[in-house]
């Protein structure tokens, strides 16, 4: 997909993706690493609070609209006509060393599938799974990670992008 350190992480609602996220997220920026992410919803979702200036900008018909402070910015594009694209979206990102992806489980992405048992779900596994985190035991020739084991996740990725800690 292009040259960027790139992983999905994907799994059934329950499987416990942003869990895991978080704490892989963490143990990651800890170690030095620019650590960004880019989450799937299957809803619609809005941002603007109603009332405010941005949400008033964006109701008349702005199709991008960012909004900024000292600390941080966010930019909310409107997509009338056809969904985004992940490609777009990944190229929005920059000066980062790993972009993590949380769900998206159809892309053509490397990807680490989140299974638990009391899901009940099936293990959903394609050409493009590198490992999965479960907490069970499952037959595969595909890596077999601890989902309950974030440091374990965090050494895979680091591990398959040969990154070094900073």
């Amino acid at each position: 997909m292009n040259d960027r350190k790139i992983i999905g992480i994907t799994g059934y609602s329950g499987s416990g993706k942003t869990t895991l996220l978080t704490k892989v997220i963490a143990l990651l920026v800890e170690q030095g690493f620019k650590v960004a992410t880019l989450k799937h919803a299957h809803h619609d979702i809005e941002f603007d609070i109603p009332g405010k200036d941005s949400y008033k900008l964006r109701k008349a018909g702005s199709l991008q609209t960012i909004v900024a402070c000292n600390n941080r910015y966010a930019l909310i594009h409107e997509t009338p006509d056809k969904s985004v694209d992940i490609q777009t979206l990944i190229n929005h990102f920059s000066d980062v060393d790993i972009l993590l992806v949380e769900g998206f489980k159809d892309e053509t992405i490397p990807k680490i599938t989140c299974h638990r048992s009391a899901n009940q779900k099936p293990l959903f596994i394609d050409q493009f799974t590198i490992a999965i985190a479960c907490d069970e035991s499952i037959k595969t020739n595909l890596p077999i990670l601890n989902i309950n084991e974030p440091s374990q996740i965090a050494e895979f990725i680091k591990n398959y992008f040969e990154l070094k800690s900073n």
